[in-house]
């Protein structure tokens, strides 16, 4: 009888020990992967620079037309020259239909460019009317320091210094305050803007925190790991670590605690971001990321490092002269050829 007990005591004392040991298995399996994953993304972030490519799948109604036809390339560099201890950082959007670029936009080195391509974007919105806008805006190119719109019409590059832009702007809107010219009014812009830089830095800071907090990661196969974020206690961190923050900044109350409780309690509380993410060498190099409570996904491809951002090369400068006279001027005829086709270029404008 003793002897039954001893074997069934032992047996007991052996299945909890496998038990706890396969447990603290799957408890180091997490927070490894976790590690890895949070590691390789640091590393994204970190990186001088990256070029992300981003394509939907099974986006519902009408927005499906552009399951894996449109992308978007998002590439952004912070590069150190020599001794400078300055950095040129830059950034471009570029907007593809299958292999085609349909739009690009740069801004680096205190300058923002542009190109279109309106005939191939005509062709997929309105089939035939890029005649008739491109007779207009040949038209329209024709008046004093609008040549530059032949540029746009083909394809061509088109930039603008931030400096001209701003000058242009006070120009068009007298209303607005002119920039401050003292020293104490610059000193205090230049706190401002230290603050907003601040304020980045601690928001990246919470939701770091919040992420690793609240995230449960898992390696899959290979090199493949999952995610899977609630987000009403992701959301209720966020704003516990944030509140203090953006009072100092704003330098006024935020919401009643109750105002905020209420709002996080409308995040349905089954509700998660579930992703998953592919490490190779401790780098991330795709990120697939589910839209809550449908099928649809981003699919992104990460490369890193990238090609630098730079300014395009033979890009046309414009001038305060050519701004003025597109914006400052815009007779019944031009508001017409803006508002039917040409309505394109003065957005990106």
């Amino acid at each position: 009888m003793r002897l039954k007990r001893r074997i069934v005591t032992v047996g007991v004392c052996v299945a909890c020990g496998l038990a706890l040991a396969a447990c603290g298995q799957q408890i180091v399996a997490r927070v490894q992967a976790s590690d890895s994953v949070h590691t390789a993304l640091t590393g994204v972030f970190k990186s001088p620079t990256t070029r992300f490519v981003v394509t939907a799948q099974d986006l519902p109604g009408a927005a499906g037309l552009a399951d894996g036809s449109f992308s978007v390339v998002i590439t952004t560099s912070r590069e150190v020259q020599g001794d400078q201890s300055a950095a040129n950082e830059g950034i471009e959007f570029s907007v593809y239909h299958e292999s085609t670029d349909l739009a690009d936009i740069i801004s680096t080195g205190g300058s923002e460019y542009f190109r279109v391509d309106l005939e191939d974007i005509f062709a997929l919105a309105s089939p035939g009317e890029f005649a008739t806008v491109s007779s207009e805006l040949d038209a329209l190119a024709a008046r004093p320091n609008l040549g530059y719109l032949h540029d746009i019409l083909l394809g061509d590059w088109v930039g603008i210094s931030t400096s001209t832009y701003e000058a242009v702007s006070r120009q068009l809107t007298p209303e607005l305050p002119p920039l401050p010219s003292s020293l104490s009014a610059l000193q205090e812009l230049n706190q401002n803007l230290q603050k907003v830089k601040q304020l980045g830095l601690t928001v990246s800071s919470a939701l770091m925190q919040a992420g690793r907090t609240w995230a449960s990661i898992r390696r899959e196969a290979g090199d493949e790991y999952s995610l899977n974020l609630p987000l009403r206690p992701f959301a209720s961190s966020l704003v516990d670590e944030l509140t203090k923050p953006v009072e100092a900044f704003l330098n006024k109350p935020s919401l009643p605690p109750a105002e905020i409780s209420k709002m996080l309690a409308q995040i349905p509380a089954g509700l998660a971001f579930q992703a998953n993410f592919w490490v190779s060498n401790g780098l991330v190099t795709k990120i697939q990321a589910f839209i809550p409570r449908t099928s649809a996904y981003l699919m992104i491809d990460v490369s890193h490092p990238a090609t630098p951002v730079a300014a395009p090369s033979g890009a046309t400068t414009l001038t305060a002269a050519n701004l003025t006279a597109l914006f400052g001027d815009l007779t019944p005829t031009t508001t017409k050829t803006l508002s039917s086709g040409g309505g394109v270029l003065f957005r990106l404008l």
